[in-house]
């Protein structure tokens, strides 16, 4: 038999008292159930914030990779529209330099071949790319509507502030 029962069935503690020994003995077991979910809470921060510290050393490490490819990439591109105002004086261009008119968009290059011979003057769009560069949208429908036809001479007549077009 218990301690406090000994103690009730020899009449010790009053009744009084045995309620305030409950509520006390409650009270510690509360308040020891509270400090063991506090300790447990406490694990759990210290573990989030390790994580939180491991996610921004990885952000940061990220972050300079991330800076590191646009520069690069932002060279390459940089490079690659300084190059293309040369190309037309390499050997294997397909017009003569003198022949041919920088666009830069969509299409780089116009040019044009044989222009004092009706019957074999020729019109060429040349784009040029450099490295793993591909041709766009834009520059993909051009090319399907030149290798489809679908090219247009116009000729407009301006006079003062008014244009019409001859037909």
């Amino acid at each position: 038999m218990g301690i406090i029962k000994k103690l009730f069935v020899f009449g010790i503690i009053k009744t009084k008292t045995k309620k305030m020994i409950y509520v006390i003995v409650i009270s510690l077991l509360v308040i020891g159930g509270l400090i063991y979910i506090l300790e447990d809470v406490k694990t759990e921060v210290r573990n989030l914030q390790k994580q939180i510290e491991e996610t921004a050393a990885s952000h940061i490490v990220e972050k300079a990779k991330v800076k590191k490819d646009s520069t690069f990439r932002s060279s390459a591109v940089n490079w690659g529209k300084t190059i293309e105002h040369f190309v037309p004086f390499m050997t294997k261009f397909p017009v003569p330099p003198e022949d041919v008119v920088f666009l830069g968009m969509p299409i780089d290059y116009v040019g044009f071949t044989n222009t004092d011979s009706k019957s074999e003057c020729q019109v060429h769009f040349i784009e040029v790319k450099s490295g793993n560069a591909f041709l766009m949208g834009k520059q993909k429908n051009i090319k399907q509507a030149i290798l489809d036809g679908r090219v247009f001479w116009h000729e407009i007549a301006v006079d003062g502030n008014r244009t019409e077009s001859i037909e």
